[in-house]
């Protein structure tokens, strides 16, 4: 159409630019050095079978600085439509939006979801409650109760946050603070002795 034949371009390998591309030459290498072969499988290596749960994977962060939650540690997740049941102990966070029935100890975050179901005792540092609890609930330092929250049950807590909508339904008690030492005060410099006075 435009003055060139398509059995022209058929025996010609000259582009329709007109320019000819140099043909593709191998990289040098370098003295001591191999080339990878992709047309040659790799030498077999035994297998050794890795203590971590992510593989090692030279350049990568070790996997405690990958961690994008607030808690540092162990976080335990119960997802949605998942039901779990038994003793949790030793985990740094418990993140419930699906159901568990447990004695929790050891832990130092409780985080109910909405959706999220505990049944059991806990005893925690902190808790934020949006779901429903059912049991004995001992939060050290502080409990948050989001509107969506129902607990049922025994609760202890060092600091009580309720938003409006949230219900709490049973016995419920304020931690009392651990008493503080009395501090020894050195005696005034200033304070009269009847030894000074003659008296």
């Amino acid at each position: 159409m435009f003055g060139r034949d398509k059995s022209d371009a058929a025996k010609d390998p000259t582009p329709i630019g007109g320019t000819r591309r140099p043909e593709a030459k191998p990289l040098p290498t370098k003295e001591g050095t191999t080339s990878l072969n992709l047309r040659k499988p790799l030498p077999a290596r035994p297998y050794k079978p890795s203590t971590s749960r992510i593989a090692d994977i030279p350049g990568l962060s070790p996997r405690s600085e990958m961690r994008s939650y607030g808690v540092e540690g162990k976080t335990l997740v119960v997802g949605r439509e998942i039901s779990l049941s038994g003793q949790i102990a030793a985990c740094d966070k418990l993140v419930v939006e699906g159901s568990v029935e447990a004695d929790l100890e050891g832990c130092r975050q409780l985080e109910i979801s909405p959706t999220g179901y505990f049944k059991g005792s806990a005893e925690i540092d902190e808790a934020e409650i949006a779901g429903r609890f059912d049991g004995r609930l001992l939060a050290k330092k502080r409990l948050k109760v989001r509107p969506t929250a129902r607990i049922n049950g025994s609760v202890e807590y060092g600091q009580l946050e309720i938003e409006a909508g949230g219900v709490i339904s049973g016995d419920l008690q304020v931690l009392s603070p651990e008493p503080k030492e009395p501090s020894v005060s050195p005696e005034s410099p200033f304070k009269e002795s009847s030894a000074a006075t003659g008296t």
